[in-house]
């Protein structure tokens, strides 16, 4: 019997999630909570207008339409226990309990588990008091980052080159993210690589891995820039590596993996519970491949998730089995996979925003998509968007994204910025008044 599937979110990686999910042959109904503008054109996607933060109208409204499994996409319902509350009424859900979701809700918690469990990362100390920071930063070297210890919407990590910029970054996470705690480490360079994996209920060691993404966080140009949640990403960005490369890395990822779930395991063992969901580890390579752990996410990332989906899609794999696997898979990772046979593909994702964003950014202007033609290697998946009137206004800082999959790593690039300069900005619905300057994106996307 078919399922119906709930994603709960609003984002660019819920509508990708969603649009992948409701291809697969399982599914029958795919609803999306509270959805977006691109989510409502899809024709086998339903939005649902709920507040995501309210546990019992999500309950009833899975109950009374019959949903089988609901999948969480952003990080704030997961560390605010949406997972425990649907497990309390024995409605099947995919996402981390909130026990375990605070290995993204607290970067104080994540830094220390990293220590306490042998995983490589940035030296580290924690404050809560600006002043005893700002004391800190009198004898230490430049750059530096500086973390707030909570949810921050990709917004609360800053880079400092100076003690001027490290006070001002101290102030502003202090006051602006409800978080009594921060984070200052040392600055990691190298090669930043996205290593994503779906953790079942097959349990530990039967994870998969999904292909290795680069995701650009700063807004500018060359990594300079305030940070982002996300300016654009691109999928085996390692291709160019020897396998023997790819394998060695693939190792050390994956003895990151297992002591991360291992510990996170055995430190809510009281839950009788263990790790499921989605499981996001941000790394830094060094020059010799070395790798440190950044971050934890316990969701998919995004714009990874977009640019994923659409790889995936053209792989023709069925996400839902991954997901809801019912017996031990011997899915094989991508990466070693690519590494064996030499595959030539590649996929990137380019993001659209608002100007000003991440900052306070410009809304409700217009968008006319008409020229570029969609297809199986090329999709535009909606983030910051609602439709007024069969026309896209754009509600969001980052607006949409377009996505090319290829064989080729420098046509699929061009072709994602051809396309993306096909967009028309309207600073008005009757599309009279065009403003492209309320709209920016990278031009250094996949280099």
């Amino acid at each position: 019997m078919k399922k119906n599937i709930l994603v709960i979110g609003q984002g660019g990686r819920e509508h990708a999630l969603a649009w992948k999910l409701s291809k697969s042959q399982k599914i029958q109904k795919t609803y999306v909570c509270p959805g977006n503008g691109g989510t409502f054109l899809e024709k086998n996607i339903i939005n649902v207008d709920l507040d995501i933060k309210n546990h019992n109208i999500l309950i009833d409204f899975v109950k009374s339409n019959n949903i089988d499994f609901t999948i969480v996409g952003p990080e704030d319902p997961l560390v605010n226990g949406l997972v425990n509350s649907f497990i309390e009424n024995d409605l099947k859900i995919f996402g981390p309990l909130k026990e375990f979701a605070i290995l993204e809700g607290s970067k104080v918690f994540a830094k220390d588990f990293m220590l306490k469990n042998d995983i490589p990362t940035a030296n580290h100390t924690m404050f809560n008091a600006p002043e005893k920071a700002k004391n800190y930063l009198k004898n230490i070297k430049y750059p530096i980052v500086i973390k707030a210890d909570g949810l921050a919407a990709g917004k609360g990590v800053m880079i400092c080159e100076n003690q001027t910029e490290a006070d001002y970054a101290i102030e502003k996470l202090f006051n602006i993210t409800h978080s009594n705690r921060i984070v200052i480490e040392d600055f990691l360079s190298g090669q930043e690589l996205s290593a994503i994996y779906i953790c079942n209920s097959q349990g530990k060691d039967f994870e998969i891995g999904l292909p290795w993404t680069k995701d650009y966080k700063s807004r500018d140009e060359y990594n300079s820039g305030p940070n982002t949640g996300g300016m654009g990403a691109v999928s085996h960005p390692l291709c160019f590596e020897h396998k023997n490369v790819v394998y060695k890395l693939h190792l050390a990822i994956e003895e990151t993996l297992n002591k991360t779930i291992s510990g996170i395991n055995k430190h809510n063992k009281k839950t009788n519970h263990q790790y499921l969901g989605f499981l996001y580890i941000g790394l830094m390579l060094d020059t010799q491949n070395n790798l440190s752990v950044l971050e934890y996410n316990c969701r998919m990332g995004d714009p990874e998730t977009q640019n994923l989906m659409l790889y995936l899609d053209n792989q023709e794999v069925d996400l839902y089995d991954y997901i809801d696997s019912t017996k031990i898979n011997s899915f094989k990772d991508f990466n070693v996979l690519k590494a064996d046979n030499d595959l030539s593909n590649y996929c990137c994702t380019i993001v659209l925003a608002a100007k000003g964003y991440p900052g306070e950014y410009k809304k409700d202007f217009y968008l006319d998509i008409s020229n570029i033609q969609e297809s199986q290697t090329l999709k535009i998946f909606h983030a910051g968007t609602t439709i007024d009137n069969n026309i896209i206004r754009v509600t969001g800082g980052r607006i949409l994204t377009v996505n090319v999959f290829g064989e080729n790593k420098d046509e699929v690039i061009n072709s994602a910025y051809e396309n993306i300069k096909k967009i028309k900005v309207f600073e008005d619905k009757d599309f009279k008044d065009q403003n492209q300057d309320l709209v920016f994106f990278r031009k250094d996307i996949g280099s």
